[in-house]
């Protein structure tokens, strides 16, 4: 037994596991930051299919070995290494791939919006995730935990890498995002019964529904998700235009019933993203632009404007939303009543 812990792979994985609880979330942030904000005009899409091909993996681990369920690796060849892997699998889903897509929503989260909240849930998973003990006790200890933590950050990373790979807008892949995070966690909430080594008809039926739910329940909670990688650059309100350009950007307009104003709305989206998206705006009434195909990868963005109307006092908002609900961004201005003395010289 002594000369097993003393063994190379035992240090190997001591020292590795050591890195990992200390060092792993900063590691994963910090690439998670620099890839955002370096993330311009687009990523390899092979890079994009092996981090998807790693995903797989590590959710077929987690379904055929959880690493609480002694059982399952017993009598597998290997079954120290395949337990290890479980192991890892699941600290890497739960935490480092967590801290790695999280900049990327936070990026294209409008904070004021109903897409907020499955961004908070991610930041504060995350930092449940840096407590060493909790991750060790709950999350590799215990099948709910380990659900409510590896399910939200799975159907991020997908929904984040998906579409970048395949070239279907992301309104159309949240249903196999969300078939997949159902079944995995199916899987992990009840790996004895749910799978088996041999599945049968049943496994396989029960696995059909899940994932059928599940592509449903995606596909209903898809508007409470930011649109990441896709994310507003800048908005500007302006009472002339040149082209595509704002002339004379204002901070507040002045109520005038004949007067023009514009709203301008640039977009950033890396290439391979294809998504759909309109300008809301809402004030004396709503009325929205023609849908604008957004296809990523331009080194200038994407534009958008629109007239809006500044007939009386108030507030006008517009906001950016993509075909599947989506807010991409919004922006607000206040109109203002005229000066007294403007008045008086018309």
């Amino acid at each position: 037994m002594a000369r097993s812990a003393d063994s190379p792979f035992a240090r190997l994985l001591a020292a590795a596991g050591h890195v990992t609880r200390r060092y792993g979330p900063w590691i994963s942030l910090a690439g998670g930051v620099v890839t955002a904000l370096l993330w311009r005009e687009g990523i390899d899409q092979i890079r994009a299919a092996v981090v998807l091909a790693s995903l797989a993996g590590a959710i077929t681990l987690l379904l055929l070995v959880p690493p609480w369920s002694r059982s399952r690796a017993t009598g597998m060849a290997g079954h120290r290494w395949v337990r290890s892997a479980a192991w890892w699998a699941t600290v890497n889903l739960a935490q480092n791939a967590l801290w790695f897509v999280i900049p990327f929503y936070v990026l294209s989260t409008s904070w004021l919006s109903r897409n907020a909240a499955f961004t908070l849930l991610l930041l504060a998973l995350g930092v449940l995730s840096c407590f060493d003990v909790f991750l060790r006790e709950r999350v590799l200890r215990g099948r709910g935990a380990a659900v409510a933590f590896v399910t939200p950050a799975l159907l991020a990373a997908l929904q984040l890498f998906l579409p970048i790979l395949s070239g279907v807008p992301p309104r159309l892949t949240v249903y196999a995002s969300g078939a997949v995070a159902a079944i995995a966690a199916a899987g992990l909430a009840w790996p004895d019964a749910f799978l088996r080594r041999r599945p049968g008809r049943r496994s396989l039926g029960a696995a059909a529904l899940v994932a059928a739910l599940g592509a449903l329940a995606g596909r209903a909670a898809l508007p409470l998700l930011a649109p990441a990688p896709l994310r507003l650059a800048s908005a500007t309100f302006a009472t002339g235009r040149s082209g595509l350009d704002p002339d004379g950007p204002v901070h507040v307009l002045v109520a005038a019933p004949k007067g023009a104003a514009y709203v301008f709305i640039a977009l950033e989206a890396p290439r391979g993203l294809t998504e759909r998206v309109r300008l809301v705006v809402s004030g004396e009434g709503e009325h929205e632009t023609r849908p604008l195909e957004v296809t990523g990868g331009r080194s200038g963005g994407y534009r958008l404007w629109a007239p809006v109307r500044r007939d009386a006092p108030g507030r006008i908002r517009a906001a950016v939303r993509t075909e599947g609900g989506q807010i991409v961004g919004a922006a607000s201005i206040d109109v203002v009543a005229p000066e007294p003395a403007a008045l008086a010289g018309r």
